[in-house]
C-alpha cells in the first residue's frame, strides 16, 4: 500500500488551510504518480477565537472539503479529525471520515478514548470499525487511542491489516508518542501510520515528524521495525510504500502465541 501523511501549517484561517493542504497534494502528486491513501493529522485547521467555529455540524464544510479534494485527486483520504455535532446527541463527537478515490464515504470513526479536556466537551465513541479498503482491512485510532493497548490489539484481532492514527502530539509528548507507535507495532506485529499535527495551539507546540512504521522481511525473530519519519517543524509530505501481507503471517504467529489471561493465576504474596 502506497501511504501519504500529509503535516500541513496550522494557519490562520479555514480557507488558507484547504488551499495549504491543496499545495501539498500537489507536491505530491508532482512527485509520486500514485498514492492508495492519504492520511491528515488530528489537527488541520486552528482553533477560532468564535468558538462556535471550532465545531462543524455533521458532514459539515471540513468534511465536505476532504470529499471534494478526494474526488479531485482521484485518491483515497482520512480527514484527521472533525469536531462534529449530531443531531441526536447531547456533547459533539471527534470523528475521523474514510473516503476512497470517488469521494464517496466509506465511514467514519469517533474518539474513543478523551484525552484530559475533552473529557468535558466531547462524548466518548463506543465502536471500533474495520474498513475494507483495496483488498485489506484497516482501523482508524484517534491519537489516544494508541496509548492503550486494549484499542490497537482489538484491532489486530479482528482482522485489520495496519493502524492509521491521525494524532496531536505536543512536542513534550513526542517520546512517549515514539514509543506507543513503536510498541503497538511490535505487540500487534502490524504496520503504524501516525500523522502528526504541526503547529502553535493555545502556547504549545506541535512538531509534527510523522511516521510510518512497517517490518524488515529480512528478520522474523525478533521482527525489526522500519521507520520513516517527516521532519521536525516543517510543512511536508511523507511518503511510503508498506507491505501488509508480510506482517500477516508474523501477526498469525504472534497472535497464536497469547496465553489467554484468564487462565493466568494471579497471587499477592504479603
Amino acid at each position: 500500500m502506497k501511504i501519504a501523511c500529509l503535516q500541513p501549517n496550522l494557519l490562520k484561517n479555514r480557507m488558507k488551510c484547504y488551499k495549504h493542504i491543496h499545495n501539498l497534494i500537489d507536491s505530491l502528486f508532482n512527485r509520486y504518480n500514485k498514492c492508495d491513501l492519504i492520511c491528515l493529522p488530528e489537527r488541520w485547521i486552528p482553533f477560532f477565537d468564535n468558538k462556535g467555529e471550532d465545531f462543524q455540524k455533521e458532514r459539515g464544510e471540513d468534511y465536505s472539503f476532504i470529499k471534494s479534494i478526494s474526488k479531485e485527486y482521484s485518491t483515497s483520504i482520512l480527514s484527521g479529525a472533525i469536531w462534529e455535532k449530531r443531531n441526536n446527541l447531547d456533547k459533539p463527537l471527534i470523528t475521523c471520515y474514510l473516503f476512497n478515490d470517488n469521494g464517496d464515504e466509506l465511514g467514519r470513526q469517533d474518539k474513543i478514548h478523551l484525552y484530559q479536556k475533552e473529557l468535558k466537551l466531547f462524548q466518548s465513541g463506543k465502536k471500533l470499525n474495520i474498513f475494507k479498503f483495496k483488498n485489506h482491512n484497516i482501523a482508524i485510532l484517534i491519537c489516544f487511542d494508541m496509548a492503550f493497548y486494549e484499542t490497537p490489539r482489538l484491532a489486530a484481532e479482528n482482522g485489520a491489516d495496519v493502524l492509521f492514527s491521525p494524532t496531536q502530539i505536543s512536542i513534550e509528548g513526542m517520546y512517549n508518542w515514539k514509543v506507543y507507535l513503536q510498541a503497538r507495532a511490535l505487540e500487534n506485529r502490524i504496520p503504524v501510520v501516525g500523522c502528526n499535527t504541526l503547529g502553535k495551539i493555545c502556547n504549545k507546540i506541535f512538531p509534527g515528524n510523522s511516521k510510518i512504521i512497517s517490518f524488515d522481511k529480512s528478520k522474523v525473530t525478533p521482527s525489526k521495525l522500519k521507520i520513516i519519519e517527516a521532519p521536525i517543524n516543517q510543512s511536508c509530505f511523507l511518503y511510503g510504500e508498506i507491505d501488509l501481507d508480510y506482517p500477516k503471517t508474523i501477526r498469525d504467529v504472534r497472535l497464536n502465541e497469547r496465553i489467554d489471561k484468564n487462565t493466568i493465576e494471579v497471587k499477592k504474596i504479603s
